[in-house]
């Protein structure tokens, strides 16, 4: 399946053409996922939320919704942590607490569980919550870990606060390493000015959300801004993602899941008027399946006992005899909770270090060889057995 996406203002529009007989395209959020990689570069995001006693009813409600519409447009290679504040610091997750982690889907979906538990309470204090984000992301920045791109912070509040512009001029300034986009919650706009001050002096993007139904156009906003640098070098990035499931039907009229992935690359506007402006066009790619793919190993090269696989860079894997993806519902196949984020240690046992996996995720090539262990099932008990695994990349 060929796509291709534009935008348009704050419309997003795609173009599917099937290059099978006959194929069903469905699931806006997988295409959403693709588009979001391909736009931008991985980064790192902390979202902080005022908690405090102006945020009470409605407020909070769209405040909870931003949070998790935010989660939704990151991806594996991304990372992410959640700061809430009154008149203190509170991390969502404690056991995250000065850090960052990856945004796979385990996690997203943690946070989800955590903010909605989320109560309002006492007088925000931004200054405190800002001083914290920039010493997370300062200290990933030195020690090379996170994503190593873009970082950000997310501020959504109803605006109301207290003295902030110090912080800005101690940690971000006048480099303006970190971009602020700042979320306003609510009908009331009496407190704009801060927000808009927030991110219009620290490379970033002010949106006014009042109602639930304002928050995703709005929290898309700040993907475009991302893409800027991007546009603006032509760096033409081409990006695969993760496995996922897809119904396709065949041309002898059998529908079918098949776990695919896809390959997509940005477009660019390259307008003279507009070069310096990084206009980001949209996004074209292909959807393929891993079945093709492993073709590219035939099985009469890998011999009775051997065997191809495929991993992504986080080592995820895509494709392995090992994976398991679906499993029977009645008379139907139904993909298992989290089919695509199984990690190859989790099939590949070394008897050492993760050698392997390691020299993968790395990008190495060359040949290795290891022991591994497999399971073998004898009756009711399970052995281990040691083999000799020849890898080549």
């Amino acid at each position: 399946m060929l796509y291709s996406a534009y935008t348009a203002g704050l419309a997003l529009y795609l173009i599917v053409s099937c290059y099978v007989t006959g194929c069903e395209f469905y699931g806006e959020s997988i295409f959403m996922k693709q588009y979001i990689q391909a736009a931008t570069s991985p980064k790192d995001i902390i979202i902080v939320v005022d908690i405090s006693g102006s945020m009470k009813g409605l407020k909070m409600t769209i405040a909870k919704h931003t949070i998790n519409t935010i989660l939704d447009t990151l991806g594996e290679n991304d990372f992410v942590n959640v700061i809430a504040y009154t008149d203190y610091v509170r991390y969502v997750e404690p056991c995250f607490q000065g850090t960052l982690v990856q945004a796979d889907l385990d996690n997203r979906e943690h946070f989800k569980v955590l903010v909605d538990d989320l109560h309002v309470k006492g007088e925000g204090k931004v200054a405190k919550a800002m001083k914290e984000s920039f010493k997370i992301l300062n200290e990933a920045a030195t020690k090379g870990q996170g994503s190593l791109c873009n970082q950000a912070i997310m501020l959504i509040t109803d605006g109301a606060m207290e003295d902030f512009k110090d912080v800005f001029e101690e940690f971000n300034w006048p480099d303006r390493r970190v971009r602020l986009f700042t979320y306003l919650i609510g009908r009331e706009m009496t407190f704009a000015d801060n927000t808009k001050w927030i991110a219009c002096n620290n490379k970033g993007y002010y949106t006014h959300i009042s109602t639930l139904a304002d928050v995703q156009e709005n929290v898309m906003e700040y993907l475009h801004v991302l893409s800027r640098p991007m546009v603006i070098n032509h760096n033409h990035d081409i990006i695969w993602t993760e496995a996922y499931m897809d119904s396709v039907l065949f041309a002898t009229k059998a529908q079918s899941l098949l776990l695919m992935t896809s390959v997509a690359m940005p477009v660019f506007s390259k307008k003279k008027e507009t070069l310096s402006h990084g206009i980001l066009l949209g996004v074209v790619g292909s959807d393929i399946p891993l079945l093709e793919v492993m073709k590219l190993a035939p099985r009469y090269r890998l011999g009775p006992h051997g065997y191809a696989f495929l991993i992504t860079n986080n080592g995820y894997i895509l494709a392995h005899p090992d994976l398991r993806p679906l499993y029977k519902d009645g008379k139907k196949l139904k993909p298992k909770p989290n089919y695509n984020s199984v990690d190859l240690a989790e099939v590949e046992w070394e008897d050492i270090d993760e050698t392997l996996r390691t020299a993968m995720v790395k990008g190495e090539t060359g040949t290795l060889s290891l022991n591994v262990r497999a399971s073998v099932d004898k009756a009711v008990s399970e052995t281990s057995c040691v083999g000799r695994l020849n890898v080549t990349q």
